[in-house]
């Protein structure tokens, strides 16, 4: 599933969606963080982003509204409370709920984090009209597949240093993502993994719920598209 078009498409993809990626991140962490309170369960401040896509030359708000959590907040996930162990910026509405099962200790050390570093997530949703050159390869791994697309997301998997956002490229963090209302929950589900360089990954779904998807996000920057089949 590897090809030269496909590594010259993501690496367009990529560089459109990192734009993105950083506009949230700024947005969530100038401002959208003090409205954090700390306790689980709290949400912090809701922000605008937008960014352009240089994959289809069109300007236009991607996120709408960024919700960011602190690390243990409660989130409600495929209708079961989670905890997640990750602070970050949840704005993917086309699932029902996010959040990191990694234990934060366990995380620090998979990314190799020292110091005060913390890890940070950023997870928002894309389609054809946001993000047109990451999708091709994700439908293409669809189709190679045989299964039907439900949902896409760009997640960047970083930390944060002092308030400043710290690009990771190794380690991975375990994230359950609940199925959206119209998901038909008889089926298996799967994960398409497209990274850098043109590498497509088929993650299987590691529990047993029918509401929930469970695998690894790599450190940095990756689209995942969850395969009904």
């Amino acid at each position: 599933m590897k090809s030269k078009k496909v590594q010259k498409v993501l690496a367009l993809t990529l560089a459109a969606t990192m734009m993105l990626a950083s506009a949230i991140t700024v947005s969530a962490s100038s401002g959208g963080s003090a409205g954090v309170t700390g306790s689980a369960g709290s949400a912090g401040s809701t922000e605008s982003a937008g960014a352009s896509d240089e994959g289809s030359g069109s300007t236009e708000s991607a996120v709408s509204s960024v919700q960011t959590y602190t690390s243990g907040a409660a989130v409600s996930v495929g209708g079961t409370t989670v905890k997640t162990t990750v602070a970050g910026a949840y704005a993917a509405k086309s699932v029902a709920g996010v959040a990191v099962t990694t234990p934060t200790a366990n995380l620090k050390a998979s990314l190799g984090l020292t110091g005060s570093q913390t890890p940070f997530i950023i997870v928002f949703d894309t389609d054809t009209k946001k993000s047109s050159l990451a999708m091709k390869c994700v439908n293409a791994a669809t189709e190679a597949l045989g299964g039907d697309l439900v949902a896409t997301m760009n997640v960047n998997l970083g930390a944060k240093d002092d308030g400043k956002w710290v690009s990771l490229s190794n380690g991975s963090a375990g994230l359950v993502i609940g199925l959206p209302k119209t998901a038909d929950t008889s089926k298996n589900y799967s994960v398409v993994c497209v990274q850098p360089g043109g590498v497509v990954t088929i993650l299987q779904d590691q529990d047993s719920s029918p509401a929930t998807v469970t695998f690894e996000v790599k450190a940095g920057l990756g689209t995942y598209g969850i395969v009904a089949k």
